[in-house]
């Protein structure tokens, strides 16, 4: 987790300046050494090329209340994480008011296919065959950051995962973190992503080894 942490720390110092290309392509290579050389793993960072025609739009609602309608463009991001537990793979959409969607598939085996399947839990339990998903909206304003409901069981689908365009479902039912134990009150979670030239960034694997 801290290795992901990292990483995404470094794709919003790059978002953040996504405008300077030229600056970015000199960084990328240096950048991507100095990490391998410090983790001693493979690392893929964002080609700059990625950013002027980057997009992704997000459905996400729960029977109570739409967080996105699919119509907001939003930045997204990828990450390939390798680690002893398998792969792990990571949308992360964020949008201009603030808002923000995460969704993140663990335990994935090296030999996958698609369309590759998840299975929401509480806590993020694995069961040991399963790949575990992970999904979150949240919004920061002035108020401060409001979470979303988060599923605790279903399934969240990747359908497509190539460099030039990836899709995921999701069809749970879950609620607020104080249902989590509380199976009776969980309500139905769904949503839907498309993301076109997606930005990519891989630790520990090679990209074009997760791509299909």
């Amino acid at each position: 987790m801290k290795k992901l942490v990292f990483i995404l720390g470094i794709l919003s110092i790059i978002s953040c300046n996504k405008g300077k290309n030229t600056l970015q392509d000199a960084m990328k290579e240096s950048m991507e050494e100095a990490i391998e050389n410090k983790t001693g793993s493979h690392v893929d960072l964002a080609d700059s090329e990625d950013f002027d025609s980057n997009a992704g739009f997000v459905t996400y609602k729960s029977a109570a209340k739409t967080y996105l309608n699919g119509e907001e463009k939003m930045t997204a991001a990828v990450l390939f994480q390798k680690e002893n537990d398998g792969l792990a793979i990571s949308f992360q959409l964020t949008g201009n008011e603030g808002q923000s969607f995460i969704t993140i598939l663990n335990h994935i085996p090296d030999n996958f296919s698609l369309p590759l399947e998840g299975r929401f839990a509480v806590s993020n339990a694995y069961d040991g065959e399963n790949p575990v998903a992970t999904a979150m909206f949240m919004d920061v304003n002035e108020n401060g950051m409001m979470a979303s409901e988060v599923p605790y069981e279903g399934i969240m689908r990747i359908t497509k995962l190539t460099k030039d365009s990836m899709e995921f479902e999701i069809d749970g039912r879950g609620g607020d973190a104080t249902d989590a134990n509380s199976p009776s009150n969980w309500k139905s979670i769904t949503g839907n992503g498309k993301i076109t030239s997606p930005i990519i960034q891989s630790f520990g694997i090679d990209k074009n080894d997760v791509l299909k």
